[in-house]
């Protein structure tokens, strides 16, 4: 894969089809690749070019929580070196990203030891959009020999399902592939839900457009229903986005007609009240905890800046 940071910036920006993890990664190669590539580069030239990339990172993915963390902890490091060297600077933010990444990986694998326990043998499995935290889940559940089928939901606009199912299909699990209208004939089958998020706050989560419905429809009909989130997600609410932006509407439609209005979004926000548990590396957490777990942390006065 190419070290050039601008092209994986790039890569980072257009994804608009894979899971906050996925997303995260991407944006860790980006950061590292720069810190190699301008680690000779004046001091002041180097520190405005971070914080370049990671407010265009910010804009283009305002709705992840892993990545506000990511650049908060890279932040924080800008902030706190006094050498006004390069490249210092450059390997203790590479340190950085690489010990964001370690950290991040070992809490998914606790992640879905502790919900791979919530699939039952001969279980229908209802999930939503192309969650990494959750497939990790489905495959520790697959390697334990447990029998199982996943029901996936196309995921419009991107239609992200279909390359869930595909991932599915190599691994041999069952999968049946439904339009994000049939969502209440899915969730009537279904013994659990599995959702993942993209960030996750006191009282709420954001996950893909299509989330809030799904759980409704779980509650009427009496069915589990678990979000699946590693701690390196967690955001207090202040910081979560006003308002999401309206996203091209050619995804949807590409030739409506005139005077027809599309109004294309990615997201949804979701009460954690409509969760049965949590799923995190510390355990099933019920919702009324989540709050005292989101503690006051540091943050960076630059990032705080970019955030409003």
């Amino acid at each position: 894969m190419s070290t050039d940071y601008l092209q994986l910036l790039e890569d980072v920006k257009q994804d608009h089809s894979s899971g906050a993890s996925v997303v995260a990664q991407k944006a860790m190669r980006c950061l590292e690749a720069l810190a190699k590539e301008k680690a000779n580069a004046p001091f002041a030239e180097f520190t405005a070019e971070v914080q370049r990339v990671a407010s265009e990172i910010l804009k283009s993915q305002p709705n992840m929580a892993q990545l506000t963390n990511l650049l908060n902890a890279i932040f924080v490091t800008m902030e706190n070196e006094t050498s006004s060297d390069s490249l210092v600077l450059s390997r203790k933010i590479a340190g950085e990203v690489q010990r964001f990444a370690e950290n991040a990986k070992k809490a998914v694998a606790k992640v879905a030891e502790f919900g791979s326990e919530l699939i039952g043998q001969d279980a229908f499995v209802l999930t939503h959009s192309n969650s990494s935290t959750i497939l990790a889940i489905i495959k520790k559940a697959h390697e334990e020999d447990r029998a199982f089928q996943v029901i996936i939901s196309e995921s419009r606009p991107v239609c992200e399902g279909q390359q869930r199912a595909r991932e599915l299909s190599k691994l041999g699990i069952p999968t049946l592939y439904l339009i994000d209208a049939a969502m209440a004939m899915g969730v009537e089958r279904a013994d659990v839900i599995m959702l993942g998020a993209d960030s996750i706050s006191e009282t709420a989560l954001v996950n893909k457009i299509g989330t809030k419905a799904i759980c409704l429809l779980a509650r009427e009909a009496l069915v589990p229903c678990y979000v699946a989130c590693d701690s390196s997600k967690f955001t207090p609410q202040k910081l979560s986005p006003k308002k999401e932006p309206l996203r091209d509407p050619k995804e949807v439609w590409k030739n409506s007609p005139a005077g027809t209005s599309v109004e294309n979004y990615y997201f949804d926000e979701v009460s954690l009240d409509l969760f049965t548990g949590i799923i995190t590396e510390e355990g099933i957490l019920p919702p009324a905890e989540m709050s005292g777990k989101i503690r006051a942390k540091r943050m960076s006065t630059k990032l705080l800046e970019m955030l409003k």
